[in-house]
């Protein structure tokens, strides 16, 4: 794992802009498949990538997934996909095709099972598990990550791709990625901001260990390739 340190939030998504469109360099021509996540930090990511990446990326080259999504309507203003698509793919004209959804409108343990599917249809594998080309991550005030909170630590080890969460607070269902496809060969981007991000930032450079046994410490511990965007 690295730690970027920069000198504002928009400094940290330009500089994992420039690493994610070296990776999509590296891979050459064909699909580049691409997890995405929610929140604050993505509505500043997707606002950067239009107003000074629309002519830099290829953004046919791009096919959309989603780390986790909130099991609401795409309408709603909770919904990850909803976010991106206000933001982001009408803005950039991304066709339909290539934008692959989690649908939280529907049924969340079938869902979870459908979308699990789509991607292994559509992606290539890697010990006999979906593998992405790159996934951005985002990490919670008490360190969860993707959808996976401190009460749910299981999610890191199942065997599943996609499952369902529940939120410890809102109990609001969520689908998921698991620790298992999360850390299947990909390479994580993780933008962190924020002041009420610092103290999680410092346990970061930690690895996973009984007094530090998060989600996100779990991850960064175990990942092939990982890089954190923060602010000094």
């Amino acid at each position: 794992m690295k730690i970027e340190y920069c000198k504002d939030s928009k400094t940290a998504l330009r500089i994992m802009t420039e690493h994610l469109t070296q990776l999509m360099q590296e891979k050459g021509l064909e699909p580049f498949n691409l997890a995405l996540s929610g929140g604050e930090t993505a509505k500043q990511m997707f606002s950067l990538w239009v107003e000074e990446y629309r002519d830099k990326i290829d953004w046919n080259a791009l096919r959309f997934f989603w780390v986790d999504e909130r099991c609401v309507p795409a309408s709603d203003s909770d919904s990850n996909y909803g976010q991106a698509n206000r933001l982001l793919f009408k803005p950039l004209h991304i066709p339909e095709e290539h934008i692959h959804r989690i649908k939280g409108e529907k049924e969340p343990g079938a869902e979870a099972m459908r979308y699990s599917w789509e991607v292994k249809e559509y992606l290539p594998l890697f010990n006999l598990m979906p593998t992405f080309d790159c996934i951005i991550l985002g990490i919670g005030n008490d360190a969860h990550t993707a959808s996976i909170f401190p009460n749910t630590m299981e999610l890191l080890s199942d065997s599943r791709s996609y499952t369902v969460s529940q939120h410890p607070a809102s109990h609001q269902f969520r689908i998921t990625m698991t620790g298992t496809l999360i850390l299947n060969n990909s390479p994580l981007l993780i933008p962190v901001f924020g002041e009420d991000k610092k103290a999680v930032i410092e346990h970061l450079a930690d690895r996973f260990s009984p007094s530090n046994d998060t989600p996100a410490a779990y991850i960064l511990s175990h990942a092939v390739d990982a890089t954190v965007y923060t602010t000094e």
